[in-house]
């Protein structure tokens, strides 16, 4: 850093940084068309500009249909899926978020869902931002070939591991230096065939500033509890003086050395949670492990409630049960767990789930994305506006949500349901995310890419006759009515299953069996009972519920 910087910084205690769940949900690893490119985003801009009302300062999705079919030549489907990817990202009501859903669930015909969706905004510098953020993933791959992956699964190797440790949101600071320069060209007032020189010289309007909020917040006191978007840092007069702002105009040049010499990693994601964090207790967590200890993480202790991160990460041969006030409305990720039973029935932003195996997870209500990666033979139910499945096998997904469900890279074998829980607060909690019950796309996934291992077709539905609900395991938590509807033959299914318990009880009833016969009975049942909890490891579990109730 040189001297100079170092005075700037020092006088303004400036940090800049990424928005995480842009990057993290809103970068998709479906690869983007080819037609996407920096040159074909700056042409974008002016077309929309010269479109009038229906292209700037906001865009219809008429608009972008037409620019995404025409132009940049996708299809309907992607084009409505980066078009609701921006709007899960950004700051909607829930009551709005609602109101919307219910009119999609009463169109009856084709024609009706699309004048709904011919009539949604988005903002259209912000949004072409966002389009540009889809190589992330592209571009990243090729980085990641030529470093360790973090946690590193070879055991003998963790120092070289520690050295060559690189956070998801060091990923992201690396990409906008990267590339931070074509991304501010692209909504800066330039022509389409800038040479660089002129792209030096240009400026950016205070709207081009505002989108870039969409990307960048920051603090100007270093003061991580009063996090300001980017707009708000610009609009400050020390930093309009030293960057040279004249009425509303931003130089690029000075526009670009700020950020650089201000850009830090996320401050509330993984890395900064594992090392300053406050850890969240297990009150289930076998002591027994094989392997390293399994953690939960939150960085309450240093960030506001809108940046509230969670890390649960090596939980192994587990269960463990989440409610704490501390997690709530905060983005969740699950990392690296294991034939375990996880429990998460607080109300959260967003969760990420990346490479578990053998676990079911229970969730409440999400209010944006779900995102499963890398992961097999995993069950998840769950409430939430998306589900997002990249790289994995074998897993079945219990769902209700008003969008549908996208599978992503390197997929195969899955199997979609509707949601199969309940618990007293989930009403309230879909209330507050934004989420209705009369929407509810489970049973049409839509595949976005083909590659690696994958069949014919990636997913099915689950036999109505294999359905079972999955109750809390608190019994302060448990519901027993269900409260979003099932399908029809799901339901029938339920009710066919409980006739024949019921029958099977008045035939027991019937058989009028003495004290020995109801003895012998009972002893069989018990018998094959307990020899089945052995062999599928839910006796373990039943221990660790056993604990639970004498808490």
């Amino acid at each position: 850093m040189t001297e100079q910087q170092h005075t700037s910084d020092s006088r303004h205690h400036l940090a800049i940084w990424c928005r995480a769940e842009v990057f993290t949900f809103g970068a998709l690893t479906t690869p983007p068309p080819p037609d996407i490119t920096p040159a074909s985003l700056k042409s974008l801009v002016k077309y929309m500009k010269k479109s009038g009302t229906a292209g700037y300062p906001k865009m219809n999705y008429m608009l972008w249909r037409h620019i995404a079919c025409s132009k940049l030549h996708m299809s309907e489907e992607l084009a409505w899926m980066y078009f609701e990817t921006y709007s899960m990202l950004t700051n909607v009501s829930a009551q709005r978020r609602i109101q919307t859903d219910i009119q999609t669930s009463k169109a009856n015909t084709s024609t009706e869902t699309e004048r709904l969706k011919d009539s949604r905004k988005v903002d259209s510098l912000a949004f072409i931002l966002l389009l540009f953020l889809q190589s992330f993933h592209q571009i990243d791959l090729k980085s990641t070939l030529s470093r360790d992956e973090w946690p590193n699964r070879k055991r003998n190797s963790d120092l070289d591991a520690r050295k060559n440790r690189i956070y998801d949101e060091q990923s992201h600071q690396l990409f906008i230096q990267a590339h931070l320069d074509d991304l501010l060209n692209i909504v800066s007032d330039t022509s389409e065939s800038s040479t660089s020189e002129s792209v030096q010289s240009a400026t950016l309007n205070m709207d081009a500033i505002t989108a870039l909020s969409y990307l960048f917040e920051g603090t100007l006191h270093d003061n991580l509890r009063k996090i300001v978007p980017l707009h708000v840092i610009i609009q400050n007069s020390s930093i309009q003086h030293e960057i040279g702002v004249n009425k509303s105009i931003v130089p690029f040049k000075n526009l670009s050395n700020l950020i650089r010499r201000s850009l830090i990693a996320n401050p509330f994601q993984v890395g900064q949670t594992m090392k300053r964090g406050t850890l969240l207790p297990l009150p289930f967590n076998n002591p027994t492990h094989e392997q390293r200890s399994g953690r939960v993480l939150c960085n309450s202790n240093f960030a506001d409630e809108s940046h509230r991160f969670v890390l649960m990460t090596m939980i192994n041969r587990s269960l463990s049960d989440q409610q704490s006030s501390e997690i709530t409305n905060a983005e969740f990720r699950i990392h690296r767990c294991s034939y375990s039973y996880i429990y998460i029935l607080a109300p959260l932003r967003c969760v990420e789930v990346r490479k578990c195996h053998n676990v079911t997870i229970v969730l409440g209500a999400v209010e944006t994305t779900l995102k499963v990666t890398d992961c097999e033979n995993v069950s998840i139910s769950a409430v939430c506006r998306r589900l997002l499945i990249s790289q994995c096998r074998s897993s079945s997904f219990y769902i209700h949500t008003p969008s549908r469900p996208l599978i992503q890279l390197n997929c195969a074998s899955l199997l979609f349901a509707p949601y199969n829980s309940s618990h007293v607060e989930l009403p309230e909690q879909m209330e507050h995310a934004g989420l209705c019950k009369e929407l509810n796309l489970w049973n049409k996934p839509l595949v976005t890419h083909l590659a690696g291992y994958v069949d014919e077709q990636p997913w099915s539905l689950l036999p109505p006759d294999d359905f079972y609900p999955i109750s809390s395991i608190r019994l302060e938590d448990q519901q027993t009515d269900g409260l979003l509807p099932l399908p029809l033959e799901y339901q029938s299914a339920m009710d066919k299953r409980q006739k024949s318990i019921s029958t099977l009880a008045n035939e027991i009833t019937a058989a009028q069996l003495n004290p020995e016969q109801r003895q012998r009975f009972q002893r069989f049942v018990v018998s094959n009972f307990e020899a089945w909890l052995d062999a599928t490891g839910n006796a373990k579990i039943l221990n660790h519920l056993s604990s639970l109730q004498q808490q």
